[in-house]
């Protein structure tokens, strides 16, 4: 049995106790680039480098909740859909939703 958690919630020591415990954090931006390269192909490789340079520096501030890989993904599509050619300002400021979920980490994004 597999049990996955994002650590949204505590688990029990109960069941920590039964459980091996494996941490996998997220991918490198190499490894997250060949990601999104292979699931949006239609993304400018220049733009796909962007968006992953700033998803993982977003990774490494003190967020809610850190984009996961999927929303890099989602984010990455949205762009192709935008026709974006580079991350501007007024591109990132529209979109930044699509990789936070908080208003909090929007707004400690911007700030950034």
């Amino acid at each position: 049995m597999l049990l996955t958690s994002n650590n949204t919630r505590e688990l029990s020591e109960a069941l920590k106790r039964r459980c091996v415990y494996l941490f996998i954090d997220y991918p490198t931006a190499e490894a997250e680039l060949r990601v999104v390269r292979l699931k949006v192909p239609d993304l400018a490789p220049a733009l796909a480098k962007q968006a992953v340079d700033l998803v993982q520096r977003l990774r490494r501030l003190d967020l809610k909740k850190s984009p996961s890989v999927s929303e890099t993904i989602d984010w990455a599509k949205a762009l192709v859909m935008l026709n974006a050619q580079h991350l501007d300002k007024e591109t990132l400021n529209s979109t930044l939703t699509l990789l936070l979920k908080h208003e909090a980490d929007v707004q400690r994004a911007i700030d950034a």
